[in-house]
């Protein structure tokens, strides 16, 4: 009787854990899948160089090519001399953040 108790207490337990080891792996699986499935995410914004330009009479910054400024700057273009206004005109490419504040920084110090 105790020799039954016993061997259905293993079984169940062995049941139990196969259960449990099935759904783990099952679950490792999908996730698997899905990483596979999902493109990677890349930030855009990194690649994307900045421009600084005039826009309305004052510096605007843009991001690549797109038309409409990423952030306006509050800064008046006739303090600059005409050197500094034509390259503005035309636009000024930086790559990085970094690069672009110590751009805006040197135009508006």
């Amino acid at each position: 009787m105790i020799d039954k108790k016993i061997f259905f207490t293993l079984l169940t337990s062995a049941t139990i854990s196969g259960f449990i080891v099935i759904c783990t792996a099952a679950q490792s699986l999908r996730a698997v899948k899905t990483r596979a499935k999902t493109p990677p995410v890349v930030e855009e914004v990194e690649q994307t160089p900045y421009v600084l330009k005039k826009y309305n009479n004052t510096l605007a910054v843009f991001r690549g090519d797109y038309q409409s400024p990423y952030k306006v700057l509050d800064f008046n273009l006739n303090l600059l001399a005409e050197a500094d206004i034509e390259a503005l005109t035309n636009g000024i490419a930086v790559e990085t953040e970094a690069e672009l504040n110590s751009l805006i920084e040197d135009f508006t110090s």
